[in-house]
């Protein structure tokens, strides 16, 4: 499958053939429908400071706003099932502090 990924430090992204991931049993395989393009993925485009703080290993995919299908879930998995149309956003949440609350 292909991926935009940031192969090496500097400006710039590639578009590259990646292997598929499998799906763990904990997991939920998604196909990517729809993506966003956000400020720091702009900031790992342009490989600025901000993005050098933030990330330390490369390479790696950028992305983490998405709508997309789910395709395979693992068997642990019970609230997702194969078909259900997702959104998905990447950052750890808790639940329980302000912004968490507010939605």
């Amino acid at each position: 499958m292909r991926a935009l990924r940031k192969v090496a430090p500097g400006e710039g992204l590639e578009l590259t053939e990646v292997e598929e991931p499998g799906c763990g049993p904990w997991d939920v395989k998604v196909k990517v429908l729809r993506t966003g393009i956000c400020g720091t993925d702009l900031h790992i485009l342009a490989w600025d400071s901000s993005a050098q703080s933030m990330c330390d290993t490369v390479p790696f995919t950028p992305g983490h706003e998405f709508y997309g299908e789910v395709v395979e879930v693992g068997g642990e998995v019970s609230d997702v099932r194969v078909g259900d149309r997702i959104s998905g956003e990447g950052h750890v949440v808790c639940g329980t502090c302000r912004n968490c609350r507010a939605g």
